[in-house]
């Protein structure tokens, strides 16, 4: 009796509504199953196609289709660091930051065109006084965008659109510092003249003396006053008559005279 409720029929009757044809249900199996879907392509498939249609049409390079068709798909750098993107820092007002630390470097005598010149900001006037400060006496100072960075708290593209800036308004000349390989080692900074003093050069100095009035300039007018060539007088600002001789013979009185050990007479 268990043995005949185990036993499954192997052999169904045909359906009623005449699907099956021949007699036979086995040869009409997949007449009772649903129609399989299309599965359509997958979309990384799509563009990789896509690229190499590219290349195949000679727009691209097959170096570029496949450097473009390995992209595709291709986790985030942070994502495959396990990381994720973290909000900017909050911005910190101006009267929070930290005061700079003390230095004893000073400018040079400088114009003051750029000072006053609208097209430059106001970090790009300080940063290239920090440059004249650090020419000296001269013209001309190495640096680096990092160095340069560190000393004006601002990152090193900000540097670079300082000195973008100053050479396109004339201040200053760049040249690249290299080493025997080629290597770039820094900037070589070149102030022009628009930031050196009038009297830093010769023509600006025989300009102002050009420009300058007569009467506000006359060198050596002692020698003419006093009628001898080479001969200055004295002014009362600069010298006082102390002479003991020339008061005695105002008051009328005589001067004292001593006498040292060595015989020679001096008034007292």
């Amino acid at each position: 009796m268990t043995a005949e409720l185990t036993r499954a029929p192997l052999l169904r009757a045909a359906p009623a509504d005449g699907h099956c044809h021949g007699g036979n249900t086995l040869t009409d199996l997949f007449a009772h199953n649903l129609p399989v879907e299309q599965v359509s392509p997958h979309p990384d498939f799509l563009a990789r196609a896509a690229i190499w249609r590219d290349h195949a049409a000679g727009l691209i390079s097959r170096a570029e289709a496949s450097r473009r068709s390995a992209a595709i798909g291709a986790p985030h750098p942070l994502v495959m660091q396990g990381m994720e993107r973290r909000e900017p820092p909050a911005h910190r007002p101006r009267h929070t930051r930290p005061s700079p630390d003390e230095s004893r470097q000073y400018a040079q005598p400088m114009a003051t065109t750029a000072a006053r010149d609208d097209r430059l900001t106001p970090n790009a006037k300080a940063f290239l006084q920090v440059l004249r400060a650090r020419c000296g006496k001269g013209r001309e100072t190495t640096i680096t965008k990092g160095t340069m960075g560190a000393v004006m708290s601002r990152s090193a593209r900000t540097i670079r659109r300082y000195l973008v800036d100053l050479v396109r308004f004339g201040y200053v000349e760049l040249e690249t510092r290299r080493n025997a390989r080629g290597l770039h080692l820094g900037l070589t900074v070149r102030l022009t003249g628009l930031v050196m003093p009038f009297f830093d050069e010769a023509k600006g100095l025989a300009r102002w003396l050009a420009e300058t009035p007569k009467a506000a300039f006359v060198p050596f007018s002692g020698s003419v006053l006093s009628g001898n060539a080479g001969v200055t007088l004295l002014t009362p600002k600069n010298q006082s008559h102390n002479n003991s001789l020339h008061v005695a013979r105002k008051t009328g009185r005589k001067a004292a005279w001593k006498i040292d050990p060595g015989r020679v007479a001096f008034p007292a």
